[in-house]
């Protein structure tokens, strides 16, 4: 298992077709690529989250961009965990968090049989889980 901090982004998108496509190609055209994607739409308004990966960048730089392209946006510290595929894996990522007492407020990610899974994770204390994830993982009981 591989746990490592990254910022999540949200920005908020009208809820009209083109309008993910327009905020990809500007982030792409900038040098950003997206990694992991989600978004929750409500009405005329959709809100997306998501980790770029690609080229490095400080959060700054990514937040005027947006802002300069016209979107609200907000950055959040996240977890990228790399884990391997087997069933249940998202569950007990959830069920060594809870034990612990740490409230997970986002997750997304995929896994698929037989390659590499990446979990996305914005939680309430994010050095406890860390520290409780990389236990767990010592003792074998995520991972191996």
């Amino acid at each position: 298992m591989k746990i490592s901090k990254v910022n999540q982004y949200s920005v908020f998108l009208i809820n009209e077709p083109g309008s993910l496509a327009k905020f990809a190609n500007m982030l792409f055209g900038a040098g950003f690529d997206i990694c992991g994607l989600s978004s929750d739409v409500k009405y005329e308004a959709a809100v997306v989250k998501f980790v770029l990966s690609g080229i490095e960048h400080e959060s700054h730089e990514v937040l005027n961009l947006m802002t300069r392209g016209g979107y609200t946006a907000v950055r959040t510290e996240a977890l990228s965990v790399e884990v391997e595929s087997r069933p249940g894996i998202m569950a007990d990522l959830g069920v060594v968090l809870s034990r612990s007492g740490i409230n997970i407020t986002t997750i997304f990610g995929s896994a698929f049989k037989g390659l590499p899974s990446r979990i996305f994770i914005v939680v309430d204390d994010i050095d406890k889980a860390i520290k409780v994830l990389n236990k767990e993982f010592d003792s074998k009981k995520i991972s191996n």
